[in-house]
């Protein structure tokens, strides 16, 4: 299997996308990775069709995940000559080769991006063009012609979705001549030019109906011109489409009055369809359209044009010859099978000739994700530290957060959890999903005998997590969950302190603000502050001090106009009894608009500690020293994981047995405070939220 990243930085990557896309999927068996910039669409496309994303970083960043990624090729996509430069240079810091694909003819100008370009061309393994004139351009512009070859563009058949005697009608054309433009709203496609044309081929034509489809810069400034014109009951402005087939379909000819091309996929789609083509003599038209034979080739000029698009309208069988001889030739020289073919031997002999050492030579973990909200992306940002790690796969109910997050690291994106780990192999999985969706995720883990990370609090009942924890035990794997406050080296230094002098007090509290979700609100999908939030110091308690044998829980709830169907109760505390008979107090509030404290005092004979995540106060006696904590507790706890999955010393300290346990503590207070009366931790019925 060749792994390829097929990549672009363009701002606008349309046709290139549309190319690269077909060209993916042609290309059975190998791993493709696309990368591009946010917010042009291409990544979401590609990671809806199922291939991993990246999101184009900086050049050291770039160059770094392609050392880590280790793709066999790097194919940059260059909308026009001034793109693509940084990608090629960091392939080429990371030792992979690079195929670059010019998807228009050289038509730099500028010093600097002449000198770009021609640096940069050194470094490539191959320099594909789409054309012979884009070709016969970069060979002119001085490019080793040892480098360039020509594969011209392909593309598939024609699927309309319907005839088009139902396609007319729906779009209510009757018989209307319609003319059709599929382009960017760009100087470059020659919108200006069509516009000038139409008054002389209405005058022919009174009925002829004109369809712009496209968006872009120009977007405005044509609207306005078809105003100027009186043209706005002949041109109806489209916008951007995914129906173009069905487009040509019902159309009688396709503009393209453009000032250049590489070799236009919609005059080639276009031909696919048996739609004539009326086009400007720019090479890349020329060398798609046979003049008079699929279509007409005119100079630029609006006369010119006007007269080729009359002339066709007004020979109906005219144009059921060229649109017979349109699909013949498309077949026979631009499909998209040959065009892969060819693309694919480039990557076959490329490979041939670089030998090249894949990667860095780590092997890493490969972690799948099932949630991409805020606490996975606290996770994301560890993980983009460990150099053993590869995230290869996230999963979200909300696909454009899974796509966001899976284009940080090359991955791939699922809006469902059950068809990511059917698709991808994994070694280990992370689930950061809210606490009304623990259950499924975790037995698909089980499923696949995969080792997984949780984060707490593991469910809102019992049953569900008991089930889950004899399922570990049984199958043996290793499994952590984020209650990451036992990773405070503080912690640490509690712990020993606590061994020499036990802890007989202890007060937790979380007084805070109301988190934002909405599901935090309501308590049958968060469970509540205790079991949500104030549950990492109730875990905390247990493992400095131990085992809870009896709980007393109260809780209080008012209405918040500012949250409406808020829930969950507002104030509450508990009490504790230890085996160990140390006794604690926790309060909680979620009434606050600020986090007023979050924390753990703990105290024993001759010592006070106040602990939090951020720093700890050891009180002996001698004044009140505080000192904060000196390292990342997830970094820790996430390290910690990942060595165990590694086959390492497993050091994970809160396995989910253990946080069962604390579950379990969690839920007999809340119990308590629905009963009002104290509850022994040992009745160990099912409990629900």
């Amino acid at each position: 299997m060749t792994r390829i990243c097929m990549l672009t930085d363009s701002l606008a990557p349309s046709g290139v996308g549309a190319h690269m896309m077909m060209l993916a999927e042609g290309l059975a068996g190998d791993e493709i990775v696309f990368a591009g910039r946010p917010a042009t669409g291409l990544l979401e496309r590609a990671a809806a069709r199922g291939f991993a994303v990246k999101m184009l970083d900086d050049d050291a960043a770039l160059t770094r995940w392609m050392q880590r990624s280790a793709p066999d090729i790097v194919h940059v996509h260059a909308g026009i000559g001034w793109e693509g430069h940084a990608a090629v240079r960091a392939a080429q810091a990371a030792g992979v080769p690079v195929v670059r694909t010019e998807h228009l003819p050289y038509l730099l100008t500028d010093a600097a991006q002449c000198d770009e370009h021609r640096k940069t061309s050194t470094a490539l393994a191959r320099l594909i063009c789409v054309s012979d004139a884009v070709g016969d351009s970069y060979r002119a512009a001085g490019v080793d012609p040892a480098l360039v070859e020509t594969i011209h563009n392909g593309v598939g058949p024609h699927r309309p979705s319907r005839s088009r005697a139902a396609l007319r009608g729906e779009w209510g054309v009757g018989d209307a001549p319609v003319l059709l433009m599929v382009a960017r709203l760009a100087e470059q496609k020659g919108h200006a030019l069509l516009l000038d044309a139409l008054p002389a081929i209405r005058a022919a034509h009174p009925d002829v109906i004109v369809l712009l489809a496209g968006e872009g810069p120009l977007l405005t400034q044509t609207a306005r011109a078809i105003a100027a014109k009186g043209l706005a009951g002949t041109v109806r402005m489209l916008g951007t489409r995914s129906d173009v087939a069905d487009l040509m379909t019902l159309s009688d000819l396709l503009v393209l009055p453009s000032a250049f091309e590489g070799l236009p996929l919609v005059a080639l789609e276009a031909m696919a369809a048996g739609l004539p083509v009326v086009a400007t003599v720019a090479p890349g038209n020329a060398e798609a359209i046979e003049d008079g034979v699929t279509g007409r080739l005119t100079a630029a000029d609006p006369a010119s044009f006007a007269d080729a698009v009359i002339t066709l309208l007004a020979d109906r069988d005219s144009l059921e010859a060229l649109a017979s001889a349109s699909i013949e030739r498309q077949q026979d020289l631009f499909s998209a099978d040959r065009m892969i073919a060819d693309t694919r031997a480039v990557y076959d002999a490329v490979q041939d000739q670089t030998k090249h050492t894949k990667g860095d030579g780590v092997e890493r973990t490969r972690i799948g994700f099932i949630g991409a909200g805020g606490i996975a992306n606290r996770h994301f940002g560890v993980f983009e530290q460990f150099d053993d790690v590869a995230i290869v796969a996230v999963a979200d109910v909300d696909m454009a957060r899974a796509t966001e997050a899976a284009a940080r690291f090359g991955a791939r994106a699922f809006d469902d959890a059950s068809a990511m780990l059917a698709a991808v192999d994994l070694d280990a999985l992370y689930i950061c999903v809210p606490p009304f969706a623990h259950g499924e995720p975790e037995r698909l883990a089980i499923d696949h005998k995969l080792p997984f990370f949780v984060e707490k609090p593991v469910a809102l009942d019992l049953g569900t997590a008991e089930d889950v924890a004899a399922s570990v035990d049984r199958l043996g794997l290793v499994t952590a969950v984020g209650y990451h406050w036992r990773y405070l080296d503080t912690v640490d230094e509690v712990k020993a302190l606590l061994s020499a002098t036990p802890a007989r007090l202890l007060s937790g509290y979380w007084l805070d603000s109301t988190p934002p979700p909405r599901w935090w609100w309501k308590k049958d999908a968060s469970g509540g502050q205790m079991l949500e939030q104030t549950t990492h110091l109730v875990d905390l308690a247990r493992y400095l001090v131990g085992d809870v044998v009896r709980v007393y829980g109260q809780s209080g709830h008012i209405d918040r106009a500012a949250f409406p169907g808020l829930d969950v109760a507002t104030t509450s505390t508990a009490m504790l009894t230890f085996a160990s008979g140390a006794i604690a107090n926790f309060a909680s509030t979620c009434l606050l608009n600020w986090n007023h404290r979050v924390g753990l005092h703990l105290f024993g004979e001759g010592l006070a500690i106040e602990l939090t995540d951020r720093d700890v106060m050891i009180d002996i006696g001698r004044g009140r020293p505080v000192r904060g904590t000196g390292s990342d507790p997830v970094v820790l706890e996430d390290r910690d994981f990942i060595d165990a999955v590694r086959g390492s010393e497993n050091r994970i300290r809160c396995p989910y047995p253990a946080a069962l346990e604390t579950l379990r503590l969690a839920l007999a207070i809340e119990r308590s405070a629905v009963e009002g009366r104290a509850i022994d931790v040992c009745e160990r019925e099912v409990a629900h939220v």
